[in-house]
């Protein structure tokens, strides 16, 4: 007997009732078990989902005392590249570590 479990289609194997709750034990397409799942969640079709926060990379450039920091792939991110003619690889090299400036600028990444 199969029934939806998180959005998809599980196969049952076991069912069995503990102190009045219905129990049963899943197993879905990829032979991942589920067990002891109460019997009042199954047919949910939607799964739990969590919530996913998007990590924002901010660059900072630095020279001398001059500091800017702009969000990755921004458009005043893009701006300042283009208006100082800098090399998106060398940013990269500046950000990995690999060196340490790029057209006076050192180049870091905000943690």
């Amino acid at each position: 007997m199969q029934k939806m479990y998180n959005g998809e289609m599980m196969r049952v194997l076991r069912s069995f009732t503990f102190n009045g709750e219905q129990y049963v034990d899943l197993r879905n397409q990829a032979g991942e078990d589920f067990e002891s799942v109460p019997a009042s969640e199954l047919g949910k079709n939607k799964p739990a989902q969590k919530k996913q926060t998007k990590k924002v990379h901010k660059i900072i450039f630095t020279k001398g005392e001059d500091k800017n920091v702009f969000e990755l792939d921004s458009p005043e991110y893009n701006k300042f590249i283009s208006d100082n003619k800098l090399n998106e690889a060398m940013i990269q090299n500046c950000i990995k570590g690999v060196i340490k400036t790029h057209k006076g600028y050192t180049i870091t990444e905000e943690k």
